[in-house]
């Protein structure tokens, strides 16, 4: 008796294993994956080197941060202490203080020249006297009226070209 399926020959046939299939798909990711991996490697690479081209101050521009701590409008003059407080991370020069009376426009004092450097992590005190500052109306002190109840805008520019801005009044009024 022969058997049922011999009609169907059976033939010899031959395939990958799973592991040899395993093996050269592993190789093929990992070759295309390590050309990836070095292609991106090299592109950081290149923008780390740009980026040691930019001048240093320019980097430092956006690392410098002042703020004002106290405002003093000294009574019976027409002085001014600003305190100020570096809290960058580079040192900062302030070159010029401009004092506006808000309700008014009026400018009390127009791009004064003050050139004080600051450190980091460090305090300064700008004074600003008679000289520096100009009140024309009244007694032409704080204490006037006129002056004593308003607001004024206090701005400073860094040697860096950053711009501090606020706004105090005289006596906390």
């Amino acid at each position: 008796m022969r058997n049922v399926l011999s009609k169907f020959p059976v033939k010899k046939r031959r395939a990958v294993s799973q592991i040899m299939g395993s093996i050269v798909i592993l190789g093929i990711v990992s070759s295309v994956g390590s050309v990836i991996l070095f292609n991106g490697m090299n592109s950081i690479s290149a923008f780390t080197y740009d980026l040691s081209f930019h001048e240093k101050s320019k980097n430092e521009i956006h690392r410098e941060d002042i703020i004002f701590e106290h405002i003093r409008f000294v009574p019976g003059t027409d002085d001014i202490t600003i305190d100020l407080s570096n809290i960058g991370t580079v040192d900062s020069t302030v070159s010029n203080v401009t004092i506006l009376k808000i309700d008014t426009q009026e400018i009390i004092a127009n791009w004064v020249d003050v050139e004080e450097t600051i450190l980091t992590k460090d305090h300064a005190q700008i004074l600003l006297d008679g000289s520096d500052i100009v009140l024309t109306t009244g007694s032409q002190i704080w204490d006037d009226d006129y002056y004593e109840f308003s607001e004024y805008r206090i701005s400073l520019t860094s040697a860096k070209g950053n711009f501090f801005t606020t706004v105090a009044s005289p006596f906390n009024t």
